[in-house]
């Protein structure tokens, strides 16, 4: 069948309900009847505790972790796992026989940035081999309209509009891409060891963007899916 990435964090975190409402049981038997299809249960949580109890775990799904230092989980990722404990969830995911998968999206420029990634990136070599990732994504803070607006409404302790953001040309609030550049670079040179292993790409940036950041870009998303689906069939057999 057609290669599909179907993703379960766009809407609600994957993990940090677990099976309530049948949720887990559901998400699972889709993937056993579709094994074309690769799953990716995207979380903030550390609770792996539910798929960790299951011996019948399909092999096309990936457990995936949005990280970041640990000042912007502290900041801005209130009622959240720290990230200490998303680290060792994915371990163990990974121990049990897992892919796990992380996103650097938003990556958050503030003062001591780039040590505070480099040092994260240090940490993820150190204790996950490549063949245990199966891909990684960057990505920078980008915010429609309606969401600053509900952000400046509802108040809290957020800073994140404190930083200077600009339009792009979808009209949406973001870095400039000088700037962009300088963050993804950072951290991809930062995790140079798996460049050959893990798939990496970036979420919602233009080609130019690619080229400066990672020295490549895929010709349209259509070859970019192709390349993810061939990554994702090579991963199984491994």
């Amino acid at each position: 069948g057609v290669f599909r990435h179907i993703g379960t964090g766009q809407s609600s975190d994957a993990l940090v309900w677990g099976n309530a409402g049948g949720m887990l049981d559901a998400l699972l038997g889709f993937a056993r009847k579709n094994p074309q299809v690769l799953l990716e249960l995207k979380t903030k949580s550390a609770r792996v505790e539910p798929l960790l109890s299951r011996d019948d775990l399909p092999p096309n799904i990936v457990c995936s972790w949005t990280l970041g230092p640990e000042p912007v989980i502290a900041n801005e990722e209130h009622g959240t796992a720290k990230l200490e404990a998303r680290l060792e969830a994915a371990r163990a995911m990974a121990d049990a026989g897992v892919k796990v998968a992380f996103h650097c999206h938003p990556m958050v420029r503030y003062e001591g940035w780039r040590g505070d990634y480099e040092a994260l990136a240090a940490t993820l070599l150190e204790r996950f081999t490549p063949e245990e990732v199966l891909f990684f994504t960057l990505g920078a803070v980008t915010l429609i309209r309606p969401v600053v607006k509900a952000i400046r409404e509802r108040g809290g302790e957020s800073k994140i509009l404190q930083m200077p953001l600009t339009p792009d040309h979808h009209g949406k609030l973001t870095y400039p891409d000088e700037q962009k550049v300088e963050l993804f670079s950072a951290l991809y040179q930062a995790l140079t060891p798996w460049h050959e292993g893990v798939f990496f790409y970036l979420c919602m940036e233009p080609k130019p963007i690619w080229e400066r950041s990672l020295g490549f870009c895929h010709a349209d998303s259509e070859t970019f899916e192709r390349a993810f689906g061939e990554w994702f069939r090579r991963s199984l057999s491994t």
